[in-house]
């Protein structure tokens, strides 16, 4: 049985001008929004229910379909109800309504029609009132035929309250929200404002070192600045990726400083393209082609500035940039799947990058080499006796 998901996106907004569909959210719009929770709640197709098509709605959707969002557009009940196999499980997601895929999942999950619940008080008018305990939270789960039937009886009745009422008349299941903060049903700005502030302290996620926590108000900055531009968090990926490349290039013509200066350049780049994905709902940014060269490049940098030192320290300075990255590498492959006790502090590229500044600072280009050697020996060292300690406590080979 698949899963479909048909969104209203015709009703008028509070704002003028807007539909709810087109309202301002995250750096994209509301129906943006919508479409990707429904898709990664695993819907597909994700009908859209349109009555006419403004220009902001058009560009939105055209923005999901390069992003491969698995978007249709319907302008009737018939449509909606030919795009959809009568065996088939939809999701019906009201106009301007957010409800976290987890929440969607689980209700589509339910046997039977169901809608999704909140308590009657605290909640206003945009939540219709199904009993006298509770109000529509946006979502409601049923079946092919039933949109099949409404269609055919539909006529001049707006389709979402007439699928809503036919949803409860055919017996359907009250699901509490768990966290019913997380769902909202967006008409003016002051409820885009509280849902945004969400949105963004949500993107900010868990820091993997002790760098990721000192550049995050640097990243959480200029993520803001770009969520309502046009620039992408490919792009981002790529500027980190060139700039890389470029102290490569810099640390080979001998020219330290200025490679130096664009490695630590690029080390807040990365978080920020991953917290303008999470912002976007733009699954999948790590596994961009970019992720893959920024530490290969960083790597180079340093194996390059090791062989840039040879002249004067020996070519023990390239053995030791080497080894320091089979290190990096075994560390790696050891903390896999694994729950390493002051993993924050561990090596780990953007660190490295930074404890050379200090070396560089007194001329110690040698120095920081080494350094570096014996952080990254120690983190590997440190990682295999917690990993192997634990291993032997619970009977693991």
């Amino acid at each position: 049985m698949a899963l479909a998901a048909l969104i209203a996106a015709y009703h008028e907004s509070g704002e003028a001008g807007h539909l709810r569909a087109t309202l301002p959210l995250a750096g994209r719009t509301v129906i943006e929004r919508q479409a990707r929770l429904a898709a990664s709640a695993g819907a597909n197709p994700v009908l859209i229910f349109v009555e006419r098509l403004p220009a902001a709605l058009s560009a939105a959707i055209e923005r999901l379909r390069r992003d491969r969002i698995p978007v249709r557009i319907v302008r009737n009940a018939e449509e909606a109800a030919e795009a959809v196999d009568p065996f088939d499980r939809l999701l019906l997601v009201a106009d301007g309504a957010i409800v976290p895929a987890a929440q969607q999942v689980r209700l589509a999950a339910e046997p039977g029609p169901a809608v999704l619940t909140v308590p009657d008080s605290g909640y206003g008018e945009l939540y219709e009132r199904i009993d006298a305990e509770s109000r529509w939270a946006g979502l409601a789960a049923i079946d092919g035929a039933l949109l099949r039937e409404t269609a055919g009886m539909l006529r001049d009745w707006d389709l979402q309250s007439t699928l809503l009422r036919r949803t409860l008349q055919a017996g359907a299941g009250h699901v509490p929200a768990d966290g019913a903060a997380a769902v909202a049903i967006l008409d003016r700005e002051p409820d885009l404002d509280a849902l945004e502030r969400r949105i963004i302290a949500g993107a900010d996620g868990t820091g993997r070192s002790w760098t990721d926590l000192a550049l995050a108000p640097i990243e959480r900055a200029a993520t803001l600045v770009l969520i309502g531009s046009p620039v992408s968090p490919q792009v981002v990926g790529l500027a980190a990726a060139l700039l890389t490349a470029l102290g490569a290039a810099s640390f080979y013509v001998g020219w330290y400083w200025i490679g130096l200066a664009k490695l630590l350049a690029a080390t807040p780049l990365d978080g920020i393209a991953t917290r303008l994905a999470r912002l976007r709902m733009q699954s999948g940014v790590r596994q961009g082609w970019w992720a893959y060269l920024v530490p290969l490049f960083a790597a180079a940098a340093f194996v390059i500035l090791a062989y840039g030192l040879v002249a004067a320290h020996g070519w023990g300075m390239v053995l030791l940039a080497f080894v320091t990255l089979a290190f990096l590498a075994a560390l790696a492959v050891e903390c896999e799947g694994e729950e390493i006790q002051g993993a924050i502090l561990l090596a780990e590229r953007k660190s490295m990058t930074w404890l050379i500044l200090p070396f560089a600072i007194f001329g110690l280009w040698n120095a920081a080499i080494a350094f570096l050697f014996a952080y990254a020996a120690f983190s590997f060292f440190w990682a295999q006796q917690q990993v192997h300690a634990r291993h032997r406590l619970t009977g693991q080979d």
